[in-house]
């Protein structure tokens, strides 16, 4: 069809969020494999704007635009070759205790880090695909 399937869009931006967490030395296994915590996808959301094509390459750029007491919220843009936002992103991520699967408090150590990334004056993370 020569149009990218719309459910690998997701995928992809997770990479970047895997890419974002090493790219601030946080290694894998110290965000995933987390004896105190997990932090799920707990709503997610996707607008298409413009068609992406198979093979072609995309600006993605990642940023924090919202930090709560137990969560975050990750934005995407997916842009083209000429800059046109092709697909935008966003993840709400959440904290649970790994022992109790409560809600928990942001850790204090990636709530520093993230803050960094937070709107309106955020650093961007950009990332080629």
């Amino acid at each position: 069809a020569g149009v990218m399937f719309f459910g690998n869009i997701m995928g992809i931006a997770h990479d970047v969020f895997e890419d974002f967490l090493k790219f601030n030395d946080l290694p894998w296994e110290e965000w995933f494999k987390n004896s105190n915590f997990i932090c799920p996808i707990r709503h997610s959301e996707v607008d298409y704007q413009s068609p992406m094509s198979p093979g072609h390459h995309y600006q993605i750029i990642a940023k924090i635009v919202k930090i709560s007491p137990s969560s975050f919220t990750m934005h995407y843009e997916f842009r083209n070759d000429q800059n046109k936002l092709c697909v935008r992103v966003q993840m709400v991520h959440v904290f649970v205790d790994s022992k109790t699967m409560q809600k928990m408090a942001f850790p204090e150590k990636y709530l520093k880090l993230f803050a960094k990334y937070c709107l309106p004056d955020a650093n961007e993370f950009n990332f080629q695909s």
